[in-house]
């Protein structure tokens, strides 16, 4: 090793050439970057072919047949930005008066659940209701 302005100049025994890095000012071997450059592919390679080796867990979430606003917000993937179950809309729904076609709900004690067979069947009855409801509406501007 010798002194140079920037730091130490490293010398290798094999005849690797050296160069300067403009951005950094950094010595790299051409050898040095072409062996990380190699190690780095075969990792990946590697890592890749472990990961498909693997049999995939199917994971089964059993679907209640009660639950809670939250337990429907996932059910029916109702998600904000934060990917965190939404109720607010469950909530509305289940608050309409009786002529607004309320989400059906129960309360258990003082604890609010959905029925899956009964929500699922408001959820498709609710869907064709806001067809015709924009179908009229379409109708009306035409």
């Amino acid at each position: 090793m010798r002194p140079s302005r920037r730091g130490m100049v490293i010398e290798f025994s094999e005849s690797m050439s050296t160069f300067l890095d403009d951005e950094t000012g950094n010595l790299i071997s051409e050898g040095l970057d072409l062996q990380v450059t190699r190690i780095y592919e075969r990792a990946q390679h590697e890592t890749l072919a472990l990961l498909q080796s693997r049999p995939t867990q199917k994971v089964v979430v059993p679907v209640r047949e009660w639950m809670s606003a939250t337990q429907l917000a996932e059910y029916w993937q109702l998600y904000n930005d934060k990917n965190e179950p939404t109720t607010a809309g469950i909530l509305k729904w289940s608050k309409r008066s009786p002529g607004q076609f309320p989400l059906p709900h129960a309360y258990m004690g003082d604890l609010l659940r959905f029925n899956r067979v009964e929500v699922d069947l408001w959820a498709r009855e609710e869907a064709e209701r806001r067809r015709l409801q924009n179908e009229k509406r379409r109708l009306k501007i035409a």
